[in-house]
């Protein structure tokens, strides 16, 4: 295990006394790591979606850090995960090399694995690689239609082979917080974020590496190669869905969620794309709620 990269996390960064870096397979990941103390404790794996980083579970990740062990990596090219290859940046690759990451790690499958957005997509190709399948899957406005129309006026005619390059991506990181469009495109979301919630992602976005990877990750997105899988997934699953999300909008994949995963428990709530950044605590409310409807046992602090 190196911590070679750290030095390239701000000193003020989400949960950072949480952070290492590991090389696995030719990528040097950023993880955010808590093990808890009960060897018997259950694991849970975060992931975030795309153009974030593992600062999206800033205000979930302690408190689930009670109870259980957490992982929460950088996804390959975004935050301060480095050395992937541009060209496997498609879900069921991405779902691959975390699971070499995990076993690197030296821990067990993790038993609950909470995805946002096309983090969601990771959590349920990942489940389909995984020795022992997940227990519960919760996908946070979980990325399983197209694009609506609010996503394509500002990020569609980024993705292109033009945009996806090195030097269109050194162009949009000069500029994109110059000219406001962060603060635009975090408007879209219709999430209520802080000011210092939206600097983390104009520090994310100041990175060309990241841009690029971000962009090249959501032209990668094959939505119905995933859900032609739908039928393997035996883990209880619950999907939390934002109903004033312009991204994912609520009608179009709640149909998807009861055509193709139709055990799957729902949540209907009033907030944006970024739900759980900006409702932490009702999110962790549905979290605990969640994990203590599959397992019985356990009892979790709210």
């Amino acid at each position: 295990m190196s911590n070679s990269n750290l030095s390239l996390i701000p000193k003020d960064w989400p949960n950072r006394n949480l952070s290492t870096s590991i090389l696995v397979n030719h990528i040097q990941w950023h993880v955010q790591i808590h093990r808890h103390l009960d060897p018997e404790a259950k694991t849970i794996l975060l992931i975030h979606g795309a153009g974030a980083s593992s600062h999206s579970w800033e205000n979930i990740l302690p408190n689930l850090m009670q109870e259980f062990t957490v992982i929460a990596p950088d996804l390959p090219g975004h935050g301060f995960t480095t050395g992937y290859d541009q060209n496997l940046l498609k879900i069921d690759d991405i779902a691959f090399d975390l699971h070499l990451l995990i076993e690197e790690l030296g821990i067990p499958s993790p038993n609950i694995f909470i995805g946002h957005s096309a983090g969601a997509n990771i959590c349920l190709a990942l489940s389909l690689l995984c020795e022992s399948e997940p227990d519960l899957l919760i996908g946070m406005n979980p990325a399983l239609v197209p694009p609506p129309n609010a996503y394509k006026i500002f990020l569609g005619p980024l993705i292109n082979p033009i945009a996806t390059s090195s030097f269109m991506a050194h162009f949009l990181a000069s500029t994109l917080r110059l000219s406001g469009a962060i603060d635009k495109i975090l408007d879209s979301t219709n999430s209520e974020l802080t000011s210092l919630q939206r600097s983390r992602y104009k520090t994310l976005f100041s990175e060309s590496n990241h841009i690029n990877s971000a962009l090249s990750f959501v032209a990668a997105i094959d939505i119905p190669k995933l859900l032609k899988q739908s039928s393997k997934i035996h883990s209880h699953l619950a999907f939390v869905l934002a109903k004033q999300d312009s991204w994912i909008q609520i009608a179009s994949v709640k149909s998807v969620i009861k055509e193709y995963y139709p055990k799957a428990l729902i949540y209907e709530e009033e907030g944006g794309h970024l739900f759980h950044e900006a409702n932490p605590l009702r999110a962790l409310e549905i979290i605990h709620t969640t994990i203590q409807n599959v397992y019985f046992d356990i009892k979790v602090s709210n």
